[in-house]
């Protein structure tokens, strides 16, 4: 197992606090973000982009580590899990 897939309680923790502000601001996201990847982080989004490598991209820039971040792709007609 290699340090990239060990994440932390507080991680864990900070990824369910950040998802469940995914479900309750979904709709005000779409006016946004609609057909946009977005990664949240706080509460907030932290990078967004059409183009998934685009979006990879900005996150390096950024520095941000993909497990520190909930992912989404935006779109009207989401598909429930």
């Amino acid at each position: 197992m290699n340090d990239m897939s060990i994440i932390t309680d507080e991680q864990f923790k900070q990824f369910i606090d950040d998802s469940k502000w995914l479900q309750r601001n979904y709709n005000e996201l779409i006016k946004e973000f609609n057909l946009e990847f977005v990664a949240i982080r706080d509460h907030k989004v932290v990078a967004h982009h059409k183009e998934m490598n685009e979006f990879e991209r900005e996150l390096k820039q950024k520095n941000i580590a993909i497990l520190d971040v909930v992912v989404e792709f935006i779109r009207e007609k989401r598909n429930e899990v």
